[in-house]
């Protein structure tokens, strides 16, 4: 790309292989591209696997619909993506074809966050156990920590109150279908489960908060398959008092993943 001085005519279109525009600063002058670039193989297996991986957060995040429920940014989709796509840079077989696995490497989502610029430890501190799985996996359970909340809590202007959330949602191992030339779900048959449960409001006045047990139960009658996995989140909303009412606050709440089994 070059850009031609003093041009009076203010030059635009192609000719002899060349292409003019016009900007703020005057006429460029580039050279048209002789044909479609060629990928290299590298790149083209990068490829295949970050389509692996967002097909199989799509799929996870209509599990949890987090999207409706608020806890999600904007560039939550490309930003999960991107810690799949390494996961399945852990996994076996030849690059642009290796298995995604959430289960043997999905401990490289541990502290995602749901909402990139309020991570979970700028409202809450000491958040650090995992939910704990039942034998089958159907059940996960959660027990929040004992909170001082002056010294481990900060809480937007006008909060009065506080919930703990605990999340879960299901998401099929996958893998690369040769004859679709795609990625593509494991277990496909089997519908991806998610729910959210919260806890009741503490008033942050308190001196101190005691722990809370959170528990959900999939809506499944079996076990999980072994190539599913379930992706399990904790977070934190406020609330204010209005009139003796609590209402709930918006854009002030985080969540993150804490644990993957």
């Amino acid at each position: 790309m070059a850009r031609i001085k003093n041009d009076f005519l203010k030059l635009s279109g192609s000719m002899g292989g060349i292409t003019f525009s016009q900007d703020d600063r005057g006429t460029i002058a580039k050279k048209q591209s002789e044909g479609p670039e060629t990928l290299s193989e590298g790149t083209l297996n990068s490829n295949e696997e970050m389509g692996g991986a967002s097909k199989a957060v799509k799929a996870f995040r209509l599990a949890i619909n987090s999207k409706k429920r608020g806890y999600e940014d904007r560039y939550f989709m490309g930003r999960l993506s991107g810690k799949v796509r390494m996961i399945v840079g852990l996994g076996d077989g030849t690059p642009g074809q290796r298995k995604l696995d959430f289960r043997k490497n999905g401990d490289l989502l541990e502290i995602f966050e749901f909402i990139e610029v309020r991570p979970l430890v700028y409202s809450v501190g000491g958040i650090k156990e995992k939910p704990r799985f039942s034998e089958n996996r159907t059940e996960v359970c959660w027990t929040s920590p004992t909170l001082i909340p002056k010294k481990q809590i900060t809480a937007p202007e006008e909060a009065t109150h506080i919930k703990f959330i605990l999340g879960a949602g299901t998401v099929s191992n996958y893998k690369y279908d040769v004859q679709k030339k795609g990625y593509t779900p494991i277990e496909p048959k089997f519908k991806n489960l998610g729910d959210f449960v919260e806890s009741k409001p503490f008033a942050l006045k308190q001196k101190t908060i005691a722990p809370v047990d959170l528990r959900i139960k999939l809506d499944t009658v079996s076990a999980l398959p072994e190539e599913i996995a379930v992706i399990t989140m904790v977070g934190v909303s406020f609330m204010k008092e209005v009139n003796g009412e609590l209402l709930a606050m918006k854009d002030v709440g985080a969540m993150r993943i804490l644990g993957v089994g």
